[in-house]
């Protein structure tokens, strides 16, 4: 199966607002229609969205988001970043028709299963997964061991060399990754450090998508960026790839 993963689209309050002169919704746009093109040619089963959908939250933006998201007849995972206010994204979901998005925040097939994890913590840059959600995410690894566990979530676990974000990524990564190892979890995938990269452990995948809005430059410290832009599509075969579509 196939899968697209989007992450860090960062829709602003209206669509005229710029981020560091970079229009995310000309991006997130072309991403659609990239997705559309795409679909024609290969059979996509999946679209994960890992966070930061909105810059600031706005219940508007996750309209529009919804509205694009509903217009590529795809089921689709909506995961929430440090960026995005969850009220609002209710409230925007709980106005629209949607017939696309998975709200149970889990998706199987016949041989993979996929589970998306918290790591928002309110006000604040940095992630967490709470002990709470931890000791719900082993139960649900456990109860789905018969499959290939795959988790997508917002922050990033393993240091991207980019200090402008691992200083704000995951906080307790070790626990998170000692269990996935325990359990012999698949692949792991993230958003949050607006950088595509890919590491291989033994079974097991990490991933972290190119954000749909902008990169940053690679080692900075401050705020430099880079205007490319994309996603992921990634093939859950038995060889499991990743192509990475940068535009």
């Amino acid at each position: 199966m196939k899968v697209i993963h989007l992450t860090d689209i960062h829709l602003t309050r209206s669509r005229e607002q710029k981020i560091f002169d970079v229009n995310p919704y000309d991006n997130f746009d072309f991403v659609c229609e990239e997705i559309l093109r795409i679909k024609s040619i290969i059979e996509i089963e999946l679209i994960i969205v890992s966070g930061d959908i909105s810059n600031d939250g706005e219940v508007d933006s996750y309209r529009y988001f919804l509205n694009k998201m509903e217009s590529l007849n795809l089921p689709y995972l909506a995961i929430l970043g440090n960026h995005d206010l969850k009220n609002n994204f209710d409230i925007a979901l709980a106005e629209e028709k949607t017939k696309y998005i998975i709200n149970s925040n889990e998706y199987n097939n016949r041989i993979w299963h996929f589970i998306s994890v918290d790591t928002v913590v309110a006000g604040e840059d940095h992630g967490l997964i709470s002990q709470d959600t931890l000791v719900e995410l082993e139960r649900k690894i456990i109860a789905n061991s018969h499959y290939n566990i795959a988790l997508f979530m917002h922050h990033h676990a393993i240091p991207v060399g980019t200090p402008i974000v691992d200083n704000c990524m995951l906080n307790n990564s070790k626990e998170l990754l000692e269990l996935c190892e325990k359990y012999q979890v698949k692949f792991i995938g993230s958003g949050h450090a607006h950088t595509s990269r890919i590491w291989h452990h033994n079974t097991m995948t990490t991933c972290v998508a190119p954000a749909v809005v902008f990169q940053w430059l690679p080692g900075t410290e401050t705020v430099k960026i880079s205007k490319g832009f994309g996603f992921n599509v990634i093939d859950f075969s038995f060889d499991l790839s990743v192509t990475s579509c940068i535009y």
